[in-house]
């Protein structure tokens, strides 16, 4: 009997790929990641290691007018859920053999970045440590599951994640976007959670509305319906970020100098700068990319010194905020927390309750969302 050396109808193959360096490989019945071995032995920090990920998939129907499916898809979530797990930059190069075809993968939009940047290093990232092996895949088995974790966790998470995903793929070549994209990202894990409407107006609005309740006809039911309709981006964004962070962030920094680093001290300050930094540029089209850009040499997590800036609220913006590296690593282990805390287990180091929001929660008369 004759075996077909024509591509399985019932497999899929997507090649993945990272500047950073993983070893191993994971596999479950139906799910392969493996190294996709190069030619050439030389090593070059600027190389990228490649991946195939193999996944059984349904046969193509075949019938007149049938679409053939496309399960690319597959290895865009995937790449959300390592670039997450591993602090590292991952991309989707697309399906190499699917449905009984092959396909011929995307190499070339994918081929700039820092190496000495933390996430496209060869180094573990040191908040958690995980170790730069595929068969670290199992601490989020129950994403690769079908019905193991709530959908509606999933669909914030990939949504989120895919924001996150896209700020490591450009913060080189377009760091404003990035951060931007990282901003983009806390907005999104912000609507997962409930929060009570009065948490969500800060205490000149909450005083307003009481001064509506008392002293005006029928202010309690417009008082009522202002609520209704009144709420804070930028503070639920804040309220989140502090919920998802814990003490643990502060201990393991990549910043060369502790004066670099972030802390627990000024952190809700510097969240609220960067939710403003946002904001100036919606609304007034400010260009900030060259004073957040990462720099792999120091992995500065906020701004050293003042820079120098004509516009003095501009200014004092731009001194309070992450850099990109900082807002990065906020980011990346807020998304660990939200996984941690909805049915994935990633590490010890994530239970624990969130930071507590200062007494003062004002917004330093910054610019409003």
């Amino acid at each position: 009997m004759t075996t077909s050396l024509r591509p399985e109808k019932t497999t899929t193959k997507i090649l993945l790929s990272t500047p950073s360096y993983l070893v191993g490989n994971y596999e479950e019945e139906d799910f392969l990641l493996a190294i996709a071995f190069s030619n050439e032995h030389r090593y070059d920090p600027r190389n990228k290691e490649y991946f195939v990920l193999t996944v059984k998939t349904p046969p193509p129907k075949r019938s007149a007018g049938a679409v053939i499916p496309d399960y690319s898809g597959i290895g865009d979530v995937l790449s959300i859920y390592l670039s997450i797990l591993y602090g590292k930059r991952f991309d989707n190069h697309g399906i190499i053999e699917s449905v009984g075809l092959f396909r011929l993968p995307n190499y070339f939009y994918f081929n700039n970045y820092d190496p000495d940047l933390p996430f496209n290093n060869r180094k573990p990232r040191h908040d958690l440590e995980i170790p730069l092996s595929l068969r670290e895949l199992k601490r989020i088995a129950p994403l690769l599951h079908e019905g193991e974790v709530d959908p509606r966790f999933d669909n914030f998470l990939i949504s989120a994640g895919r924001f996150y995903v896209h700020a490591l793929q450009h913060a080189e070549t377009q760091p404003e976007v990035a951060f931007l994209d990282l901003i983009t990202c806390g907005e999104i894990l912000s609507y997962f959670y409930e929060y009570d409407q009065d948490i969500l107006l800060d205490d000149e609005i909450k005083k307003d509305l009481i001064r509506i309740e008392k002293e005006i006809n029928s202010g309690r039911e417009i008082a009522k319906h202002i609520r209704n309709r009144l709420y804070s981006v930028k503070r639920r964004f804040v309220i989140t970020l502090h919920d998802l962070l814990n003490p643990y962030f502060f201990q393991q920094s990549e910043a060369k100098s502790k004066w670099e680093r972030l802390d627990e001290n000024d952190i809700s300050t510097r969240i609220k700068a960067a939710y403003d930094l946002r904001s100036k540029y919606v609304h007034s089209g400010v260009n900030f990319g060259r004073l957040v850009e990462p720099s792999g040499g120091r992995n500065n997590e906020i701004q050293v010194g003042e820079p120098v800036i004509d516009d003095p609220e501009f200014r004092k913006i731009i001194t309070r905020s992450p850099t990109l590296i900082g807002m990065e690593r906020i980011m990346r282990f807020c998304l660990l927390r939200f996984m941690h805390t909805n049915g994935v287990f990633i590490d010890l180091k994530l239970e624990g309750r969130g930071l507590k929001m200062p007494e003062d929660a004002t917004d330093d008369g910054l610019e409003q969302a």
